[in-house]
């Protein structure tokens, strides 16, 4: 299934390229994407002959994103904690994999408990070390024997994103954070009731669209710690779930209900 609906005008190139990834049910496409001759060589590892991905579905510890020339296979190494494996055909390497990769973090990250992503870089592979310090992601450390290679060990970077570095640095969020700054000034004006404006500034921006991203997601109470976490330090008032079922949130003096990707305020408090 598509993970973005693609019936709407996106509201940035992030989301167009959310609208093109597929989450996998099965190992079929990402059997093809592995096997290719460009691709074989670094992750076949010990394996001899054609590689089948499929029990790693079966185990029920993956979620696999794929556009149209490769993605990313997530494995939850603990909770919270995944490790990506990017796969990424020859015409699709460069600009159009950042941007794919960019898009898998994002879902990641706003629809699962994900909190750090790991990735592995073997020694020689410059693509994918580029791609790595690319999407923000920071060197942890280095592994002697972290990957295999024609039957041999080899070193490997380690490289981690958090899901606090992903919201202070991904792409998208900025025009989440103004989609909602306008429609609850829409909301308010509905009331009759001018908003309680603040100054224009890109990181609250940032912030709300990372919380918007993750209620929109499935993720309430992430959102909320996380949006909480950034409020506390920037001086904003802290949102408050209110209930689950419908999704609601207190923020300021209006209460906000969420319905699939739209909400709307059907009450105002006032401020003490």
């Amino acid at each position: 299934m598509t993970v973005a609906a693609p019936n709407r005008a996106p509201i940035s190139p992030l989301h167009g390229m959310l609208s093109r990834i597929e989450l996998q049910p099965d190992a079929r496409k990402l059997n093809l994407i592995v096997n290719h001759p460009d691709v074989y060589p670094w992750v076949r590892g010990p394996a001899q002959g054609e590689l089948d991905i499929t029990p790693a579905f079966e185990r029920g510890d993956v979620l696999c994103l794929l556009a149209e020339h490769g993605g990313i296979l997530f494995q939850m190494l603990q909770p919270g904690l995944y490790e990506a494996h990017t796969q990424v055909l020859p015409e699709g390497r460069g600009a159009w994999a950042v941007r794919c990769v960019s898009a898998c973090l994002h879902w990641l990250f706003t629809h699962t408990d994900a909190i750090e992503v790991v990735t592995k870089c073997p020694e020689g592979n410059l693509a994918s070390k580029g791609l790595a310090r690319a999407i923000h992601g920071r060197y942890q450390f280095t592994n002697p024997k972290g990957w295999v290679m024609d039957d041999k060990p080899i070193p490997a970077d380690i490289y981690s994103l958090t899901v606090q570095d992903w919201m202070r640095t991904a792409p998208g969020l900025v025009d989440r954070g103004k989609w909602f700054h306008e429609r609850l000034k829409a909301e308010f004006e509905r009331h009759g009731v001018a908003e309680q404006s603040h100054a224009e500034d890109p990181t609250h921006d940032r912030y709300v669209g990372a919380a918007c991203e993750m209620i929109l997601g499935g993720q309430p109470e992430k959102a909320a710690i996380f949006f909480n976490r950034y409020a506390v330090m920037g001086g904003y008032a802290p949102v408050e779930i209110v209930s689950l079922e419908p999704m609601a949130f207190n923020i300021g003096n209006a209460t906000v209900v969420v319905r699939g990707d739209e909400f709307w305020v059907p009450k105002l408090r006032p401020l003490h």
